[in-house]
């Protein structure tokens, strides 16, 4: 295993886990039910055509956001190690 298959594999089992955590939350929680009360009002409100459209574009955007939020995590993990370094606390 490389140095950086080894330091994705430790951003990922970062990110997971604070992800898990997060789910513990108050504000995940009020999230979530915000989330099922939007599909509820989709499945009742919309067609079946429109339904499976409205899905995929959820689905879209969840996906996107997903791949920001693990861009964003990395980025602010090589940048507080640029910043250690530059303040000297890392060689």
């Amino acid at each position: 295993m490389t140095v950086k298959d080894e330091f994705d594999f430790l951003v990922d089992q970062l990110l997971d886990n604070a992800v898990k955590e997060f789910k513990t939350t108050e504000q995940y929680m009020l999230l979530q039910e915000k989330l099922d009360r939007m599909e509820t009002d989709c499945e009742t409100i919309l067609n079946s055509g429109d339904r499976g459209f409205v899905t995929e574009c959820f689905e879209l955007i969840l996906e996107v956001s997903g791949q920001e939020e693990i861009y964003v995590y990395r980025k602010g993990l090589t940048d507080s190690v640029k910043i250690l370094k530059w303040l000297g606390v890392l060689a």
